[in-house]
């Protein structure tokens, strides 16, 4: 889990440079590497307002090629935590979170693994994949490939082609 320890934190500005493991965020090792997270947090009295920039390297297997590639992912994030009567029961939103008073850590593992998660494409093609030329039709067409009504009709050619010279 990626929690960030907020009690000897005053209020204002803080910035932080975090580098996770994948297990730390819930994502395999073999997928995600260098993660790199820059995080600014903002305190005010009661509110916490998170700005997260993720960035990290991703191993993707290409649609078109089948071939594995990495491709550097980046994303961006802003949630702000607040106390959870504030937060109105009946308007769901994905950047409002509660933040219990006393509380002396935030969780960032679910927003930092979702916002990498989207930052990934959903057309992965490597680089050079456009200009490959994929072929379309696998090996050589053969005779048995012919539907049997087509043999006869073609027999009937090749008979009425000899009948007429």
């Amino acid at each position: 889990m990626l929690k960030i320890d907020i009690r000897s934190l005053s209020n204002g500005v803080h910035d932080l440079s975090l580098t996770p493991s994948p297990e730390e965020i819930e994502v395999s090792e073999d997928k995600f590497t260098d993660l790199k997270l820059d995080v600014r947090l903002d305190i005010a009295s009661r509110r916490l307002y998170v700005r997260v920039k993720i960035a990290a390297t991703a191993a993707l297997v290409c649609d078109r090629t089948s071939v594995d590639y990495t491709l550097p992912v980046k994303g961006f994030f802003s949630v702000v935590f607040v106390p959870p009567e504030e937060l109105d029961g009946d308007e769901e939103r994905d950047d409002l979170f509660p933040l219990l008073q006393g509380a002396e850590d935030i969780d960032l593992t679910t927003i930092v693994r979702d916002t990498l998660l989207l930052a990934v494409p959903i057309r992965k093609i490597a680089p050079g994949a456009d200009e490959e030329d994929i072929p379309t039709s696998f090996g050589e067409p053969t005779e048995a490939d012919l539907d049997p009504r087509w043999v006869a009709l073609k027999a009937l050619k090749s008979d009425s082609g000899t009948e007429s010279r």
